[in-house]
Parts: structure tokens; C-alpha cells; sequence
């Protein structure tokens, strides 16, 4: 598996978290922070799917020059998604039960992954279900990184250091508290830079889109680990 798709997999674990913050959250007092929580966490106690089209930039350490790619992705509570890659090649990642499902269209190969295995650390697991507690896991604070110009983040940092995610920076649109964007880094550097757009909330998604018919002719693997 190439490092862009390592990337995108971690990436979706806290994708995950994110649409589960709203039942996480729980500050007191009233400041710039709690209102943002607040907002955040009104959009999406309403929420039961998301489906938007993305862009996202994976820039390696030590690199001026970030990987490209976009596409198309659906998330249902609890524990539904369908992430689409159309570029830089056609790849999917769906799982609506036990087994996460990885096709990559050009090496005609599926890769099945236990879903105990995707979720390898306590934090990924406990967000995939909706029962994490933010504060159990992260330091929550107002981002102020110069690089962000301005914009309204929440900053996330991972209170033990075993975790693989370094920092993490979730921008919201400032009208709705719908997450737009999402920042990335890693312990080794790499930063991932995504931006979702044409966002639909409680649309009506098929079950279908959700469950994998491999393609004839692929081939079929399993994967203890990713």
C-alpha cells in the first residue's frame, strides 16, 4: 500500500472523530472556545449522514511539494463510510460492518481489513462509536498558528504521546459549524490538508452505497494490519 493511501486511511479514523465531537463535548462558561465547541456540536447532534466531495494535500516531511488527490466521501452515524478517490488513481474505502473494505481499482486488488484491526488504538475505536470523550483524549484549544491566518480552528492535541497524530486543526464554516476543513500532522512531520465542499446533511443515502460487491476478477486478500 502506497504512502498517500496510509495517509488517507489514518486520516479517515479522526475523520470519524470529528463527526462524533458533538457527543463528546462538554465545557462550561461562556468564551470565544465554548461558543465554537457549542456551534460545532449543534450541526451535527441533527446529523445522521454527510456526503461532500473533497480535495486533499499530503505534504511529507521536509517536503515544499504535497500529494494530490480528490473525490468523494459519505459518512452515516454510528459507523458507515464510503470514501472515494478519483484521483490520483481510483481507489475506495467502505465498511458498514465487522470488515473495511480497500479496492484499488488499478492493481485489480481488494484488501479486507477487521474493522478491530482499521481501529488499532483505543482513541480511533471509542470515536468510531460515538462514545469518546474529547477532554479524555485531547487538549482543546483556539488555534492562533499564524499559517491560519485568521481563520476559526479548534486545535486538538493528543494528551499521550503514543498516539500517531501529533496535532490536529478543524475549521468550521462560521454560519452552520459545519466542518470544512481539517489539518493533519503526524509524528514523523507529514501534514494532510483537506477541503470538503458541496456538503449535504440527512440526505437520502442507500444502504447500498455502503456494503462492497467485488468486481470479477479481482483479487481478494486479507490484512491484519494496515
Amino acid at each position: 500500500m502506497n504512502n498517500i493511501f496510509k495517509k488517507s486511511l489514518q486520516l479517515i479514523l479522526f475523520l470519524f472523530l470529528a463527526l462524533n465531537l458533538c457527543a463528546a463535548v462538554s465545557y462550561g462558561g461562556r468564551d470565544e472556545l465554548t461558543d465554537l465547541v457549542k456551534k460545532l456540536q449543534a450541526a451535527y447532534e441533527k446529523t445522521s449522514n454527510i456526503s461532500a466531495t473533497f480535495q486533499q494535500e499530503t505534504i511529507p516531511a521536509g517536503s515544499s511539494e504535497g500529494i494530490s488527490a480528490k473525490g468523494k466521501v459519505y459518512f452515516a452515524r454510528p459507523s458507515k463510510m464510503r470514501w472515494e478517490y478519483e484521483e490520483p488513481e481510483k481507489q475506495l474505502i467502505v465498511t458498514s460492518g465487522k470488515d473495511v473494505f480497500v479496492y484499488e481499482e488499478e492493481a485489480a486488488q481488494v484488501m479486507v481489513i477487521p474493522r478491530e484491526k482499521f481501529l488499532s488504538s483505543e482513541i480511533s475505536q471509542a470515536f468510531f462509536f460515538g462514545k469518546g470523550k474529547l477532554e479524555k483524549y485531547f487538549k482543546v484549544s483556539l488555534a492562533n498558528e499564524d499559517w491560519l491566518k485568521g481563520k476559526r480552528y479548534l486545535r486538538l492535541e493528543p494528551i499521550k504521546d503514543n498516539l500517531q497524530i501529533k496535532t490536529m486543526w478543524i475549521g468550521l464554516d462560521p454560519e452552520t459549524g459545519i466542518i470544512k476543513e481539517i489539518w493533519l500532522e503526524d509524528r514523523l512531520g507529514t501534514k494532510t490538508h483537506i477541503i470538503f465542499s458541496n456538503v449535504s446533511i440527512n440526505t437520502r443515502l442507500s444502504p447500498k452505497i455502503f456494503e462492497f460487491k467485488c468486481p470479477v476478477g479481482v483479487e481478494i486478500y486479507r490484512s491484519e494490519n494496515i
